[in-house]
């Protein structure tokens, strides 16, 4: 049985929203960042998915930690399963059976609406299984440069944290929200024949993004990993009173002009 590389999971930054699940996970004090090279990036709000090939060149697709392999629950992934076996060939020249790629998928709506998509796929890691560990930024940058149809979270800044105001100073408007997102968001709906006031409370109508995701990486490697969750996102998700996996699919946006294949 191939075995299942499960994403790692990471540890809060202090002043952090704490989700459902997290609450074991230790809360680390931002001073642990001093003088260490950060790298942050927007923390986007999908589906935690990864592409690798086995030991004998088949391509896996997981999410979380198991393999995509069918049924009621996968029908998010339909879009994703198409995509990756439509570039198979591309992906397996690169990542062989030594590399996996992780990234974000998201064609659903969770509790974010994503208006203006590059993809549905974003890339935020790549791990070297041989080396047991992940590539720096830089070095994903260098690996994905043959995989032009692969897209990549939004690197917010890189160096040095000195302070929580300076981190907290990040979180601003969505990379991947435009215009009136209520407005957008409630025309969308009725276009779908989605009830507009269920979704309004299930969605985060400010518009900035969901939080922070932070890598320290030394010596062309992640060293540390950090998140840190805008307290208000966290808030709609308690006031929405369901899981998104329990809701119809509203799928997010692609910016205009996208195309997934």
């Amino acid at each position: 049985m191939q075995k299942i590389y499960k994403y790692p999971r990471t540890y809060h930054l202090e002043g952090s929203g704490i989700q459902h699940g997290d609450e074991d996970l230790s809360v680390m004090p931002v001073r642990s960042l001093a003088g260490q090279y950060v790298v942050v990036e927007e923390k986007m709000d999908g589906a935690n998915s990864a592409i690798s090939f086995s030991d004998d060149n088949q391509l896996l697709l997981q999410s979380r930690g198991h393999y995509l392999s069918g049924g009621p629950r996968e029908k998010q992934f339909d879009l994703f399963k198409a995509w990756a076996y439509r570039y198979a060939g591309e992906l397996w020249q690169t990542l062989g059976t030594r590399y996996i790629m992780y990234g974000e998928w998201l064609y659903a709506k969770h509790t974010m609406f994503y208006t203006d998509l590059p993809h549905y796929f974003l890339e935020f890691d790549i791990f070297d299984k041989e080396q047991e560990r992940f590539l720096s930024t830089e070095r994903r940058k260098e690996f994905l440069f043959l995989l032009p149809f692969v897209s990549s979270v939004k690197v917010l800044y890189t160096g040095q944290i000195d302070s929580m105001e300076q981190l907290v100073s990040m979180i601003g408007p969505s990379h991947f929200i435009r215009g009136d997102l209520k407005e957008r968001l409630q025309a969308y709906c009725q276009e779908k024949d989605f009830n507009v006031a269920q979704a309004l409370k299930e969605t985060d109508t400010s518009g900035l993004m969901e939080g922070l995701y932070l890598k320290v990486e030394a010596d062309g490697y992640v060293q540390e990993r950090y998140k840190y969750v805008r307290r208000g996102f966290l808030q709609t998700v308690f006031d929405s009173e369901s899981h998104w996996q329990d809701r119809p699919i509203l799928p997010n946006c692609l910016s205009a002009g996208v195309s997934l294949f």
